[in-house]
């Protein structure tokens, strides 16, 4: 199947349609996500395998993801539990 690019109408961006090749993210990603609760020890099985980490006003979920419908997965986690979501970032690996 082609992949298409179109230019979103006025915006000056482009949109992608098409289909990603499972070769495109065949690496593990490791991501960053922060969340504006702080989540307390009950949270570690509902976010296994990623790793929560308390700070004084934020909570970060750290972890490998596979592909993107897992990171999706994760984020409608956060959001189907009401917590305020600050930033997602990739980690680089050293």
């Amino acid at each position: 199947m082609p992949t298409h690019h179109h230019s979103a109408a006025g915006t000056g961006r482009t949109m992608f349609s098409g289909r990603l090749k499972a070769t495109e993210m065949a690496e593990l990603t490791t991501y960053e996500i922060r969340v504006r609760e702080l989540l307390d020890e009950k949270w570690t099985n509902y976010f296994s395998p990623f790793t929560l980490t308390c700070g004084e006003e934020d909570t970060r979920i750290t972890g490998e993801v596979h592909d993107q419908a897992e990171l999706f997965g994760l984020l409608l986690k956060i959001r189907d539990h009401g917590l305020q979501l600050i930033s997602v970032n990739t980690v680089q690996r050293s």
